[in-house]
């Protein structure tokens, strides 16, 4: 069976993405082929893609994609706990901007049929990571949160869960985008105006209860400083950093290495020496890792939000695999608000 994906041949821009066949492998014990429905393009794709992603261990070429929503069409030997025809979803790092994907049966989730492809696919890796987020914060009716890129995948998600759950929201985004953003009953503030910090600082004047940031060094100092007493915050990933970065050499890996390095040590010293506040890493990976059964429920507690259209998945376009490059130019040009889908 010719399995059609998107391959990078060499770390690099999105013009290096290439829709390519190949054969399928035939199957090992404990594996499953799935039919790939849909699949997201996140901002952790791009750092994949440029060969800058801390966690990434494989060499060009290899197939994009961290996320898939699929239905499995045949399994192998000894597998047990799923059947043709079962429909699923994983976290994958590569591989889940293909036609079909081969995966063990331990690692899948089971996703609702009510649920359309493309919204199951939001919910696999950055839903997920939203979802979870919110849930650490451990926030409470009347809360004031921070949220970054609140016109991102995961902070309009985020933006909807506190406003589900009575929490006012003071969000960043660029100018373009404060209405999308006041569009989820939240306080918009435009980071590229030269009074950003001073107006952060204006909407916290007793201190927010909680804090998410996956932006750059600067921005995680002072979001930990507008933090109240029992404050929380939350990042995964240092996007500004990389966002620059054209490709893979030898001191881009190294300076974005040092930059997440530093980043961590942060979150480190911060809780070593608590002054009633905490900051900490998600990583979306480990969390399915630690405790998959947690995951499991926690997606399925996301999916049932969904159907019941207690929160409405913002997703900016639909494009087919062919169409990949375009999805990967449009999030790096800041222009998207929400999520970018791939529908096969």
């Amino acid at each position: 069976m010719e399995n059609k994906k998107a391959i990078v041949r060499n770390f690099g821009s999105a013009e290096e993405i290439k829709i390519e066949s190949s054969v399928l492998p035939k199957l090992q014990p404990n594996e499953v082929l799935i039919k790939i429905e849909a699949s997201t393009v996140s901002a952790t794709d791009i750092l994949i893609r440029k060969g800058i992603y801390p966690l990434l261990k494989e060499k060009p070429p290899f197939t994009l994609g961290y996320d898939f929503v699929g239905r499995i069409l045949e399994v192998g030997n000894h597998v047990n706990k799923w059947k043709i025809g079962d429909r699923v979803a994983d976290v994958c790092m590569t591989g889940g901007n293909a036609d079909y994907i081969i995966r063990k049966e331990n690692s899948l989730l089971k996703v609702d049929e009510a649920i359309a492809s493309e919204e199951a696919a939001c919910l696999v890796m950055t839903g997920m990571t939203a979802y979870q987020i919110f849930k650490a914060f451990n926030l409470k009716s009347g809360d004031l949160t921070l949220i970054h890129g609140g016109a991102g995948a995961i902070g309009s998600t985020l933006l909807q869960l506190c406003k589900l759950n009575g929490i006012k929201t003071v969000a960043t985004a660029s100018t373009k985008k404060m209405d999308f953003i006041q569009s989820f009953n939240a306080e918009a503030i435009d980071y590229t105006s030269c009074k950003y910090f001073e107006s952060l600082s204006d909407k916290s004047k007793d201190g927010f209860d909680a804090a998410f940031d996956f932006t750059n060094q600067k921005s995680f100092n002072y979001s930990f400083k507008l933090l109240k007493k029992g404050g929380k915050l939350i990042t995964s990933a240092v996007y500004s950093s990389g966002k620059n970065i054209q490709k893979k050499t030898f001191l881009n890996f190294l300076g974005f290495g040092l930059d997440f390095g530093l980043m961590m040590m942060k979150l480190a010293w911060w809780n070593a020496f608590p002054n009633g506040k905490s900051a900490s890493f998600y990583g979306v990976l480990d969390s399915k890792k630690n405790s998959f059964i947690q995951y499991q429920a926690d997606f399925d507690e996301l999916q049932q939000l969904v159907l019941e259209v207690k929160i409405k998945l913002v997703i900016h376009h639909v494009y087919p695999l062919k169409n990949l490059a375009d999805a990967h130019k449009s999030l790096e040009n800041g222009k998207v608000k929400g999520f970018q889908v791939i529908k096969n």
